[in-house]
């Protein structure tokens, strides 16, 4: 009976205290003496943008329903407008409210176009990408007057206009104009891929004219950076001279304050600001980003027409199906096939994932002897379409050694053009002889750790190796 009175007061008690909340909630209503709107100025609109909540965004002070004039949504001309809202409060007791504020519609704004003038132009070369590139701020399309194929007359100061029409409303069509020179000569360029090692202290490139002059301080001009992971090389050289080829004045040759050798990485770039190198006709040598040094490669090739290097006879099946190769015991991602070859009549393939089993070459092929020194080492590759392989890596090792490696290298493929034969080349530096009296390896591995974020079997072909002399070298 006791528990009963208990449980029936703790009621009351729980009923009272919602009471006296609810009255006061109630009291704070009908404290509320004054209905308020609250509403700033909006910011400007750009034309064409619909008035949103940013614009009609009024609150009330008390429950109740707001209406907008004009309604959310709304496209407003340029100028300056009036917006209307009126508010009806939930509770009738409250009077109803109305607000306005004014909001201006400006025009719509104009795109940025980065567009330089073009560099002098060729007579009879038709304008390209390279002259037409204007960029802008905002996405849309481009239309050029005149457009991509015109060939222009000879002259200065020819215009070329760009019309844009940007895909944003935001923004408005807006145009540029720069200004192009067509001469029967032109500026002096670097020719591709010419930049070669001409000695332990010097280098030398093309150009695709004649030199006239170059000038005062033509080395300021000069960026000669060396790199050497596995010596732990990576340092600008200084450029003490620069000079003409007596006997082919395309050629500038470069003196540097430091040896540079066959296993380096070595590049040239230049900077046409207060260098002075010009012309016959006087026109300037343009800047050109690095480029890569080739350091050339003398003599025949050791392993022409060898078995070894070419994948040709086939063998025993525990051989990876070549003379000569081991890829350990069947399932392999190796073997030779003849569906694919560059020369002869097959190609080794490979269709795996990473960290599978390495192909093993025995020696560099009959009679074979190699010196110590720099070699260029080349492979003939075909990777399939698809492949985000990004590097492979080799190495080479003695029996007489335990198979210790004696050199490697990675080979970088990621860029390298897909489905197609492709050659690649290094540089190696072999720190002893190699002769098919000491049974040598020579291993290709496929590894994780070399290609981060691939994922999936690769699939590529491997043909043709090939190995040269070269004159130049090795750093010590």
């Amino acid at each position: 009976m006791k528990k009963r009175i208990i449980y029936f007061l703790g009621f009351v008690i729980m009923g009272l205290s919602v009471a006296l909340i609810t009255s006061c909630e109630d009291d704070e209503l009908f404290s509320i003496k004054d209905v308020l709107i609250t509403w700033e100025e909006p910011a400007d609109v750009i034309d064409g943008v619909a008035l949103s909540e940013t614009e009609l965004s009024a609150t009330a002070n008390v429950p109740g329903t707001m209406v907008f004039t004009p309604a959310l949504g709304t496209v407003l001309p340029k100028g300056d407008h009036t917006l209307t809202a009126d508010f009806t409060p939930r509770e009738s007791k409250y009077p109803s409210l109305t607000k306005t504020v004014t909001v201006t519609v400006v025009d719509k704004l104009i795109p940025v176009i980065t567009w330089e003038n073009p560099d002098v132009l060729a007579l009879g070369t038709p304008l390209s990408e390279e002259q037409l590139n204007a960029t802008a701020d905002v996405e849309g399309t481009f239309v050029y007057t005149p457009p991509i194929g015109t060939v222009l007359p000879l002259g200065e100061n020819q215009e070329l206009k760009v019309d844009f029409t940007p895909s944003v409303i935001t923004h408005q069509p807006t145009s540029k104009t720069v200004m192009i020179n067509v001469r029967d000569v032109v500026p002096l360029r670097y020719a591709d891929k010419s930049a070669v090692y001409t000695g332990l202290e010097s280098l030398a490139f093309n150009v695709d004219g004649e030199v006239g002059s170059l000038g005062d301080n033509p080395e300021m001009g000069f960026t000669v950076h060396v790199t050497n992971n596995g010596k732990l090389v990576d340092k600008d050289i200084e450029v003490t001279g620069v000079s003409i080829n007596a006997e082919d004045a395309t050629q500038i040759e470069l003196t540097l304050a430091q040896e540079i050798y066959a296993d380096d990485i070595i590049t040239v770039a230049f900077n046409q600001e207060g260098s002075g190198i010009v012309s016959t006709d006087e026109q300037p040598l343009l800047s050109f980003d690095a480029k890569q040094v080739s350091v050339l490669a003398t003599g025949e090739d050791f392993l022409a027409g060898n078995a070894w290097a070419g994948f040709e006879p086939t063998a025993a099946p525990n051989t990876g199906g070549v003379a000569g190769y081991w890829v350990g015991a069947l399932p392999h991602p190796w073997a030779r096939t003849t569906d694919m070859f560059v020369s002869g009549e097959a190609s080794m393939k490979f269709v795996g994932g990473f960290d599978d089993k390495p192909l093993y070459g025995m020696n560099f092929g009959d009679n074979v002897d190699t010196e110590p020194g720099a070699y260029e080492v080349s492979h003939k590759i075909y990777i399939e379409e698809g492949s985000d392989l990004k590097m492979i890596r080799t190495t080479i090792a003695r029996k007489s050694n335990g198979w210790e490696t004696d050199t490697e290298t990675t080979w970088d493929v990621e860029n390298i053009k897909r489905g197609e034969w492709v050659t690649i080349k290094r540089i190696m530096n072999f720190p002893v002889a190699f002769n098919n009296s000491d049974r040598c390896r020579y291993t290709y591995y496929v590894q994780a750790d070399l290609n981060e974020g691939v994922t999936g079997d690769q699939t590529f072909y491997l043909d043709d190796m090939g190995l040269r002399k070269v004159d130049a070298a090795a750093r010590p």
